[in-house]
């Protein structure tokens, strides 16, 4: 030990002295020791990590003797007499004080490096002070400052303290709160509460029953408080904690608002509460709007909740009146002001309001008037709202009228203003909800307010409101037909009241926001005075103004006049006007003066929105062209991005999804996203650019580029170097356009002269780049060089749009390898002298004695995650020194704004933008190579210091940025990982960082799905990335990460079943007590099901859907194997049905909430099963029912998710679905009774099939019931229900006797002797034995039963065809169209062998001939037709893609057998039949064609092509033995089945070749026998794949010579019209068009016929076809080719 430590040892021992002179003495030489250099270094070597184990004196050695001083010291002042002087009692108080100085001191001075001293001793010691009365009283009020601002200041501490701790400040902070004792300031224990919850609901899962009680108790009685900023801190707590459990615990949340509303309200309404906490009261009610009506619900049927229904609505009612007593005072108080005012209230409030008004107020017009109880926190002394009291009553008005009352024209500005808000955030926010009949009233008293505006501050709002109206009108078009008359008329006056606002300065930007709503909406006619807006200098090109002139080129082509110029005046056209106002080129005066840059590169655009405009205004359609250039989104991402940041995301909107999702009040199919968005704009369209315009643009543009070279220089205030990237980027904005559309190549873009200007323009901006380097401590030109560096991030990103990413190559095109090699270097010697208050390690410190990480990164023991003293003592950084974290409650991460300076924020701009550089697939023409680019980022991961902010922060970004696709190769990904082990290790225990570390892993995973490497490759890499995400398993599993950690988790969990879907490589090891064991993601994803958190829970739900399908983009929605799905839900269901298990050790309280989230994650998660999986669909239907009898989940609730299932999967209602599973719900229910008596039928659940009793039940489903009890030999429970119904049980058999027959008449006909075959062939015998006997059916009956009801039994034995059930040698020709997961019927089900033999089977007992089945049917042909009928209408009502593909091979079967008879005629109905299949079979291929509901066109799935292989399949069949019966039996069906196969070839690839041998059988093999029909086709597509069936059929039309133009429109003319197929007239339009083009003569010949004798004429009938022809096309939904071809 050094002399100086041996000294500092001798002190510390002092202070144990028996005498109190010398323990004096001691204290006042302690403090001199401990400010003595020497001894700080020593103390700080040997409390190092590297001599944690030495016997040397350290920190907290140190620490222990003062504790022992300080508790000696206490003891002799408290065994002191009690009764002394006031002197006396001053000389205590002041050794007190002096002695809790000295704590604070010596913790100070510890500390004032870093974090030296151990967290659990230091508030070990802190909570044993404050538990004893006495020293609380003492020293209690020192102690809580030191707690607040040395302790839950400092991040390290923060992170370190177990929730054990945290508990216990609460439990002592919050008796402190609630006791009567004055020993602390009340100011400062709020204080320390506020900072303590914080904590907990930042590293904790909370104390909800600890927290509930506390808040319930300490505002019950606010009103009595007297210091206000008291109640501020717990309001502020009360916040944090209701944002941090409501996930969790929505009723008590709900039932605690409830509680304390009354008394807060009165804090607000009475105690003139402080700026600050009014903002925490606001809060505190928007949250309880939020929670208590998600998303603006109103009802519990929509999602609404509260725990006292009256009670609410009675408090709603009294924050109503409160609310508009506020924003009355804010009016009357601005009345009074001299001077200028703010008349706006603030934001908050305006959206509570609406918020409240929305919920109460009632879509009737007429005023309703509502009687309510006085609110309470006047009457009652608890603030409770049903006190006993008589309380005074009073009629409050609630409906649309009071806001039309309020916003009068007499009203001054101050009282109409904030009305004119609240009205603005209604509409804009709740547009639905507005009555139809209140918008004409509405829209009058606005457009009434406008057209009086003269001065004042009211217009803008008025505008706004008017806005809001427009979009709302246009979410309402059934609704308001009714008043569109009156409507049109005003908005006819609103319309140039709006054009003339643009012209005033404060209204231009509203006014134009308004236009663009109308413009959109299309509820005026644009005129004239619309376009001059862009045609001079009537407003600029701002924001606003482009929005509104796109929006008007979408919605309409420009007009071809000159805006009032008379024609050959030599004036330009509109187009060429729009593009001069755009690039301002018309502003001559201005333009003289070249000091200033162009308008339209002065200000940011959406992306490419300016560019795309230009081109389009070049082309012949603009609006096309504009549609096709900026994509699906349209114009919409900017029309709508103001609106969308009024509900701008935030901390409830997460909270507000989540009740709707488990309350399923969310559409299922909108929950899980769509994939399937339907691009409107044409891959083949074609675009005419008119050269001059284009020549014109590109000499404007120059121009523009001119003006900007000439007036930019360094420093220049006017022309900052943003304005030479937004130049840059508008150039190859519009190369990019004409790239796009065709007018040129990427090549010939990039030799051109704008590209080259583009280039120089770039080499500007490098030379600023390179000024920055002299001026980096400058915080302007920081912010400057961040401003160009998120511009350059924006312009460089690319995505899946092709246009986007022809700007984006065309744009980094033009960066010169300096400037990103600049950049890279200003990085590197930023990142190595980062500024001390980015840093969280004292600099003068050795930062090896902190971070000191002795641990082999891949070993076998590897303590990645281990909870040992070393990972959470002196080593860990510090979270800020306390002058910094003081000034909020609790300490700041890591990665908060605070840590980083103006140099810093931009040094990660430039990183975003380096990592977008090195993601780049390198390309020809590009100037800097992006794997230099990521060499030089990689190697700043290896000068990561994770004590620094800005490293920390630099680390995340690379992580996030730089795996991009498969932009990495093995080494580099291996090099951008090997921190985060060290990094997950160091910061576990800090909840934000790990959040954010899990979050950051994503693009990672999302990588290693997409890498073209080998896995072998890969393998180090896969490792590295599943050792972390097993470490964060592994805390989870041992409850030592909070809620967000283990959400985060399961995101990275789905991640890597996305990228792996059948878990080749991502296997986690999940240490055990006794062993480690290697698990599947699979496996463990389901595992999260009973996670004692809500949300994790569900986040885990509804992401389930990834077990069962493989969401690669190049197996979109592929459906995984057949034993992976059933091992799947079987794992679901276990760990769902686990989660059901109730929490030991809760309240009642917390069991209402618990019970409630585990029965929505058991529905949630068996609805995405149900969804996703059809080949599990019938066994999670069972388990639903099962749910409901077992776990008492209740009806309402299984009600919606049904409902909700229904409409998912194309349902019409819930009874449709449930009852297409009946009858398989009803076999597993009565075997169920094997084991539990209590499965009968009268318990089975027919609630969900919308039936109240058991009688209504068996009179809808007897059908089902009976045929299956008659197979169980249950006869009792047959009579049973005939009683029910009071029907003879024997008329009931005989009402069922088809579907009795199924599960009979297939076991007689069954081959083989195994054990089960011969059990189900004895069960049969001895059922139909049962039924012959007398007292039953008896034998005659069964075969008049038989005879009476063979179409009906051949129609049931095809309905429970399963080809899956048949060995494979079985299956027959139906092979070829069964699919591993066609999911298995309801049953009974047979393989088309078995069903075959049945046929025999009943052919043989009911022939004496033994004639076959068809040939019995033939007899009476209407059978045939019966039940070909019934499988049509079966495969009409079914929404189950795969049991209409079922249907399809019952119908594939039956049909075969008929063929097989057709030579005998089919009972004379052979051409009626023959002609019913083959129109059957082409409606079942054009459905494919076309969406039933969108009316678009579908891409097929697997399902479908397999549908429509068995549909061509049978075709082809039916052709052939049509033309072998009869050679003119297809004559004349050949147009239709030509024109529909032929659409076949082009748009479904994977049938093509299918389709192409049947035409070509048609065509060409049977040319002779189909002649005349050929001849007589439409012309085939001038395609390769029909050139030879293009000969053939010119061959035989033109056999005896060319056509002249009157034989050609004749034959034109002769094709059979078709409403179904429009299409197929396409290429005889071509070639019609071409004949008349070509034969201009003979159209002379024709026209004159047709002076002369029009009744007749050939011409005359040819404009009729085509008008016919046209109007066909209309309605066709993709007729528009129809249309295009008919000039």
């Amino acid at each position: 030990m050094s002399l100086a430590l041996s000294d500092l040892l001798v002190c510390c021992r002092g202070l144990e002295n028996d005498k109190v002179t010398e323990r004096k003495k001691e204290a006042e030489r302690f403090r001199q020791l401990i400010r003595a250099p020497e001894i700080v270094q020593e103390l700080d070597r040997t409390s190092g990590p590297k001599t944690k184990d030495s016997k040397h004196l350290t920190w907290d050695g140190v620490f222990r003797f003062l504790q022992r001083y300080l508790q000696r010291e206490t003891e002799t002042m408290k065994s002191s007499k009690s009764n002394v002087t006031a002197t006396t009692l001053a000389i205590r108080q002041k050794k007190m004080a002096e002695m809790s100085s000295l704590i604070t001191f010596f913790v100070r001075y510890a500390n004032k490096r870093g974090p030296r001293l151990k967290c659990s001793v230091l508030l070990k010691h802190i909570i044993e002070v404050l538990q004893n009365s006495y020293s609380c009283s003492a020293y209690g009020k020192d102690y809580s400052t030191l707690l607040l601002k040395e302790i839950l200041s400092v991040r390290k501490y923060w992170c370190d303290i177990t929730p054990q701790q945290w508990h216990s400040l609460l439990d002592v902070y919050s008796g402190l709160f609630n006791s009567s004792s004055k020993s602390i300031n009340r100011v400062l224990v709020s204080r320390v509460i506020n900072a303590v919850i914080q904590g907990c609901c930042v590293q904790t899962d909370g104390f909800n029953r600890t927290l509930f009680s506390f808040f319930s108790k300490a505002l019950l009685n606010a009103r009595h408080e007297k210091h206000l900023t008291v109640l501020e801190h717990v309001i502020s707590a009360l916040n944090t904690f209701l944002k941090a459990v409501a996930m969790n615990c929505r009723m008590r949340v709900c039932r605690l608002g409830e509680e304390l509303l009354p008394s807060i309200l009165y804090v607000w309404a009475d105690m003139r509460p402080s700026a600050a906490l009014k903002e925490e009261i606001v809060e505190f009610f928007n949250l309880q709007i939020c929670i208590h009506h998600p998303k603006g619900a109103k009802t519990q049927e929509t999602g609404a909740h509260a725990e006292d229904w009256a009670s609410w609505r009675g408090l709603l009612y009294s924050l109503y009146e409160a609310l508009v007593k506020e924003i009355s005072n804010i009016g009357s108080r601005g009345k009074y002001v001299t001077g200028t005012r703010r008349i706006a209230v603030k934001d908050s409030i305006i959206k509570l309001t609406a918020d409240i008004c929305h919920l109460l107020f009632s879509a009737d017009r007429d005023s309703q008037l509502s009687d309510v109880t006085q609110a309470s926190v006047r009457s009652s002394p608890m603030g409770r709202s049903h006190c006993a009291t008589p309380s005074k009553r009073r009629r409050i008005d609630l409906s649309w009228e009071v806001l039309l009352d309020r916003l009068q024209p007499h009203c001054s500005d101050f009282d109409i203003i904030p009305w004119l808000q609240v009205t603005e955030a209604l509409i804009s926010k709740y547009p639905s909800m507005v009555p139809s009949q209140a918008i004409v009233p509405l829209l009058s008293v606005l457009h009434q307010l406008l057209a009086e505006h003269r001065k004042g501050e009211r217009g803008p709002y008025v505008l706004r409101c008017l806005r809001g109206v427009a979009r709302c009108q246009a979410h309402l078009p059934e609704s308001i037909r009714v008043h569109k008359p009156e409507l049109d008329r005003l908005w006819s006056r609103v319309w140039p009241l709006s054009l003339r606002g643009v012209s005033s300065p404060q209204l231009e930007a509203v006014s134009l926001d308004l236009l663009v709503s109308i413009v959109h909406a299309g509820l005026v006619n644009m005129e004239r005075e619309f376009w001059k807006l862009f045609s001079g200098s009537a407003c600029k090109p701002s924001q606003s103004a482009v929005i509104c002139l796109a929006q008007a080129l979408l919605k309409c082509p420009v007009p071809k006049d000159h805006l009032g110029v008379p024609d050959g005046s030599g004036s330009p056209n509109l187009k060429e006007i729009l593009i001069g106002w755009l690039l301002m080129t018309d502003q001559s005066d201005e333009m003289e003066d070249s000091s200033r840059p162009h308008p339209i590169i002065c200000s940011d655009f959406s992306s490419n929105l300016i560019a795309n405009m230009l081109v389009s205004l070049t082309l012949k359609d603009t609006r096309a062209g504009l549609n096709f250039l900026l994509g699906y989104e349209g114009v919409e991402s900017a029309f709508f991005q103001e609106s969308s940041s009024l509900n701008a995301s935030d901390d409830l909107e997460e909270i507000e999804k989540l009740y709707l999702q488990f309350s399923f009040n969310t559409d299922l199919a909108q929950s899980r996203g769509s994939d399937n968005k339907f691009k409107v704009t044409s891959t083949d369209g074609h675009f005419t650019a008119i050269s001059s315009l284009r020549k014109k643009l590109d000499q404007s543009l120059l121009c523009v580029a001119d003006n900007l070279l000439n007036c930019y220089f360094p420093d220049s205030q006017s022309t900052p170097p943003e304005c030479l990237l937004r130049c840059v980027s508008l150039l190859s904005g519009v190369l990019a356009g004409y790239v796009s559309i065709g007018c040129l190549t990427e090549d010939e873009a990039g030799h051109s002269q704008l590209f080259t200007k583009a280039k120089t323009l770039a080499q500007e901006l490098s030379g600023f780049v390179s000024s920055v380097k002299v001026k980096m401590s400058e915080e302007l030109t920081m912010a400057t060089l961040r401003s160009v560096m998120r511009l350059c991030t924006l312009y460089a990103i690319t995505n899946k749009d092709d246009i986007c990413t022809v700007s984006s190559h065309l744009f980094l095109m033009t960066l010169p390898a300096r400037l990103v090699s600049e950049l890279a270097e200003i990085y590197k010697i930023m990142l190595s002298s980062v500024s001390p208050r980015a840093t969280v390690v004292d600099e003068d410190e050795p930062t090896d004695n902190d971070l000191e990480i002795t641990r082999t990164q891949h070993g076998e023991d590897d303590p990645l995650f281990d909870d040992e003293e070393s990972h959470s003592g002196t080593q860990r950084p510090r979270g800020g020194d306390s002058s910094e974290a003081s000034n909020g409650p609790g300490a700041k991460s890591l990665l908060a704004d605070e840590h980083l300076v103006p140099q810093d924020l931009a040094l990660l701009a430039i990183l975003e933008f380096l990592c977008e550089c090195s993601s780049v697939q390198s390309f020809r023409g590009l100037l800097f190579k992006p794997q230099e680019v990521r060499h030089r980022l990689l190697q700043l991961v290896e000068q990561t210091d994770p004590s620094k902010a800005l490293h920390v922060n630099t680390y995340l970004v690379l992580l996030k940025k730089l795996p991009a696709e498969d932009s990495l190769t093995p080494e580099e990904f291996d090099s951008l990982l090997r921190p985060l082990a060290d990094l997950c290790s160091l910061y576990r225990q800090d909840q934000e960082i790990c959040v954010a570390l899990l979050m950051a892993l994503l693009p990672s995973i999302r990588s290693l799905g997409k890498t073209h490497y080998m896995q072998l490759e890969m393998k180090h890499v896969q490792g590295s990335l599943l050792q972390v995400i097993s470490g964060f398993c592994y805390l989870s599993q041992t409850g030592k990460c909070a809620a967000t950690v283990r959400a985060a988790l399961v995101r990275c969990l789905v991640g890597l079943l996305e990228a792996d879907p059948c878990c080749r490589w991502t296997i986690l090891s999940i240490r055990e007590p006794e062993r480690e064991e290697d698990r599947p993601v699979s496996v463990i994803l389901p595992s999260l099901l009973a996670d004692s958190h809500h949300q994790v829970r569900m986040l885990v739900a509804m992401s389930l859907e990834r077990l069962f399908l493989d969401k690669r983009p190049e197996h979109r929605d592929r459906k995984k194997m057949l034993s992976h799905q059933q091992a799947a839900f079987e794992n679901i269901y276990l760990k769902a049905q686990e989660g059901m298990r109730p929490v030991k050790g809760n309240s009642t309280d917390d069991m209402q909430d618990e019970m409630f989230n585990r029965k929505a994650t058991l529905l949630k998660s068996l609805s995405v099963v149900l969804c996703c999986s059809p080949v599990c669909e019938k066994q999670t239907m069972f388990a639903l029912f099962q749910s409901y009898k077992e776990s008492n989940v209740e009806e309402h609730l299984i009600k919606k998710m049904l409902c909700s299932v229904s409409r998912a999967l194309g349902y019409d209602k819930m009874k449709t679905f449930v009852s297409s599973h009946l009858y398989y719900l009803i076999a597993e229910w009565l075997s169920q009774r094997q084991s539990d008596d209590s499965y009968t039928l009268e318990s089975f659940p027919f609630i969900f099939l919308d039936h109240d009793t058991v009688k209504e039940f068996y009179s809808s489903s007897y059908q089902v019931l009976i045929p299956h009890l008659v197979f169980l030999d249950d006869f009792e429970q047959v009579k049973s229900i005939g009683r029910y119904l009071e029907r003879n049980w024997r008329e009931l058999l005989a009402d069922c006797f088809p579907k009795i027959m199924v599960n009979i008449l297939p076991y007689f006909a069954l081959s083989g002797q195994e054990k089960q075959v011969a059990q189900q062939r004895e069960k049969a015998h001895r059922v139909y034995d049962l039924l012959k006997e007398a007292n039953c059916l008896g034998k005659q009956q069964i075969d008049s039963l038989i005879h009476r009801n063979l179409p009906e039994i051949v129609v049931e034995l095809l309905m429970s065809l399963y080809e899956g059930s048949a060995a494979e040698e079985d299956r027959g020709d139906l092979q070829r169209f069964i699919g591993e997961l066609d999911p298995v019927p309801n049953p009974p089900f047979f393989s088309s062998h078995v069903i075959k033999a049945t046929l025999d089977y009943l052919s043989k007992c009911h022939s004496a001939n033994h004639k076959s089945l068809v040939a019995i049917l033939s007899k009476t042909p209407i059978s045939i037709q019966r039940i070909l009928l019934a499988l049509c209408e079966k495969a009409a009502v079914t929404t189950n893609r795969y049991e209409r593909h079922r249907i399809l091979l019952m119908y594939h079967l039956f049909v075969n057998l008929l063929l097989r008879e057709v030579k005998d005629g089919l009972g004379g109905a052979w051409a009626f039949i023959l002609r019913d299949i083959i129109y059957t079979l082409i409606h079942h291929i054009n459905s494919w064609l076309v969406h039933e509901d969108t009316h678009r066109p579908v891409q097929c799935d697997e399902v479908s092509i397999r549908s429509l292989s068995l549909c061509c399949d049978l075709l082809t069949a039916v052709c052939q033995a049509a033309l072998q019966f009869c050679d003119d039996a297809l004559d004349c069906h050949v147009h239709i089945i030509v024109g529909t196969l032929t659409a076949q070839v082009t748009n479904q690839s994977a049938i093509s070749q299918q389709v192409l041998s049947l035409l070509q059988f048609l065509v060409i093999e049977n040319q002779h026998k189909l002649k005349g029909a050929i001849c007589k086709l439409e012309p085939f597509p001038d395609l390769p794949v029909f050139q030879e069936l293009r000969s053939v059929q010119n061959n035989l039309k033109y056999n005896s010579g060319a056509f002249t133009l009157r034989q050609e429109i004749s034959h034109f003319l002769s094709v059979a019209p078709s409403d179904s197929l429009p299409l197929t007239r396409r290429e005889g339009l071509r070639q019609l068009s071409q004949k008349l083009h070509d034969s201009k003569d003979e159209i002379r010949e024709l026209v004159k016929e047709c002076h002369a004798e029009p009744t007749n004429n050939i011409l005359v009938k040819l404009v009729l076809n085509l008008l016919q022809l046209c109007k066909m096309a209309t309605n066709h939904p993709t007729g528009a080719d129809i249309l295009g071809s008919r000039k």
